[in-house]
């Protein structure tokens, strides 16, 4: 401002305007090259270094068009000023959207609707010499010294304050604390500030004109002014603040620089790690000792380190050690727990197989026990011998039965052989009890587990329902598409109430006493 004072003033020489310039470019430069430092949020950075650049270009046209003295050319430099003065808005409606947000914050999509008018409207400045429509030239000179407005200037005003305006609100919008009525005051100064220039420069006041005469400095001053006050008040990730965040942290730390200069450390860090022990560290981990270990992270402009107590790992794996020592002896610790796993897996199949085999049979253990308390008691031998005959029988089912189980959890099927086995000791069991029975028993496929289980239980409460009865029992089985299971019974007793036990079982008994007892198995679940 003392430059621009001065030169208007005191000094005329254009050496005065070009250092003026310069100190321009030089400090919107620094400022850019600050915010690729600071910034965190990749997206914003990427923003906010462009519209840093826009500025330096802003002032770089400008620099150039009051040196030149060629009327086309300052034209030309003039509609490129309305390159910066879109764009800058249509970002600063990006950065707005980002506030507050955290580092992985991607902007939704439809954002990028908005480089379509502005592209046009940029072009439709760049264009003016052909159609006029935004800029005209009453003296038919094409000059920016004498010009009129046309209705595609409001456009592109109309644009840009719409821009500008959005922004700003969603700035006011985030400039409010969550869940406090506390407000962060300080990115509105500036724009206070801003709206009290335009004032003053509007009714031409004198001391302004004088000091901050030059709008497209002054545009860029303010604009950077908004974005530096969202940065200090933390709306803008960076990383400053780190002597609080270091002072109030519980994590030992420590930032230094790419020579390994320590410039920050934690209370917790205990003490600053000395330069030469840091720059001979090799790895990204070491031990500083047996509790302690010693990690280091990869800055742009330095390293981190903290350390990381191990202590309670330290114990564990002591614990480990006397336990493999004390396990040694005995072979190898993986394959011993390994070996003790896997028995413990066979036990615990085993007892879920006895269950299961216990709950199926219960009700024939229970009438064995009860059978063999009468063998006990009886003094008759034909009784004895026909008693033990049913202890027989039943036996035989409690052993086979049994055995299906434990054959389908190992096979996960039963074979017709297997089931050809249980049906024919049972039946010869049957013969010497003194009745006559014979089993046939066609195919040679596989059948699950259920399957074989139902024609077995079949089998056993046929017998049951006529073990004292008795005379003779042909039992055919049949595999194919379907399982066909049919007895031929003589005996007393009725087997119709067996129905209310077997689905889809069907009984009927001819004029002579025989009764015929037929069931069907579907085969589509394997």
């Amino acid at each position: 401002m003392w430059l621009r004072y001065a030169s208007r003033n005191y000094f005329h020489s254009p050496a005065v305007n070009y250092l003026r310039s310069a100190i321009y470019l030089l400090l919107f430069s620094v400022w850019c090259y600050s915010l690729w430092t600071r910034i965190v949020q990749v997206q914003v950075r990427h923003y906010m270094l462009a519209i840093s650049a826009l500025m330096v270009l802003w002032i770089l046209l400008r620099s150039i068009k009051f040196s030149i003295d060629n009327t086309d050319a300052e034209r030309l430099l003039w509609y490129f000023y309305y390159f910066p003065m879109l764009f800058i808005p249509m970002l600063s409606v990006f950065v707005s959207q980002s506030l507050g947000k955290g580092e992985d914050f991607r902007l939704p999509r439809w954002t990028k609707l908005l480089y379509l008018p502005t592209l046009l409207l940029l072009l439709l400045v760049l264009t003016n010499d052909l159609h006029q429509q935004v800029f005209s030239f009453p003296s038919g000179i094409l000059s920016d010294r004498e010009y009129r407005y046309e209705v595609g200037f409001f456009f592109v005003l109309g644009w840009e304050t719409l821009c500008a305006g959005f922004a700003f609100l969603s700035m006011v919008k985030n400039c409010r604390i969550p869940h406090s009525r506390r407000i962060r005051w300080l990115p509105l100064v500036p724009f206070a500030l801003s709206l009290a220039y335009a004032y003053m420069y509007a009714k031409n006041v004198y001391w302004v004109w004088v000091l901050a005469g030059d709008m497209t400095v002054s545009q860029c001053l303010i604009f950077a002014s908004i974005l530096e006050c969202c940065i200090q008040s933390g709306l803008i990730h960076s990383n400053l603040g780190y002597d609080e965040l270091f002072e109030a942290t519980s994590l030992p730390v420590q930032i230094t620089d790419q020579a390994f200069c320590s410039k920050y450390v934690s209370a917790a860090m205990q003490g600053t790690l000395p330069q030469s022990k840091l720059r001979h560290i090799q790895q990204d981990t070491v031990y500083l000792d047996d509790d302690t270990l010693l990690k280091r992270h990869k800055l742009r402009r330095g390293w981190v380190f903290w350390k990381e107590d191990i202590s309670a790992l330290s114990q564990v794996q002591k614990k480990l050690e006397l336990t493999r020592d004390e396990l040694h002896d005995t072979g190898d610790v993986l394959a011993a727990e390994n070996a003790q796993h896997a028995r413990w897996l066979k036990l615990t199949e085993q007892n879920r197989l006895y269950d299961m085999m216990e709950a199926q049979i219960d009700r024939q253990i229970a009438m064995l026990w009860d059978l063999l308390a009468e063998l006990q008691k009886t003094e008759d031998q034909n009784r004895a011998r026909r008693l033990l005959g049913q202890v027989i029988i039943i036996g035989t089912y409690i052993k086979r039965r049994s055995n299906l189980i434990f054959v389908g959890a190992q096979r996960g099927a039963i074979s017709v052989q297997e089931l050809r086995l249980c049906l024919n000791e049972s039946s010869e069991n049957i013969c010497v009890y003194g009745a006559d029975c014979k089993a046939i028993v066609k195919g040679e496929d596989q059948l699950t587990l259920e399957q074989a289980t139902q024609i077995y239980d079949l089998f056993e409460a046929v017998v049951e329902t006529e073990l004292e009865s008795l005379r003779a029992m042909l039992i055919s089985i049949d595999v194919g598409a379907q399982v066909e299971v049919s007895f031929c019974v003589s005996a007393a007793e009725p087997l119709c109430g067996l129905r209310a036990h077997f689905q889809g079982l069907e009984w009927e008994q001819d004029e002579d006493g025989l009764q015929y007892v037929t069931r069907k198995l579907e085969r589509s679940r394997r």
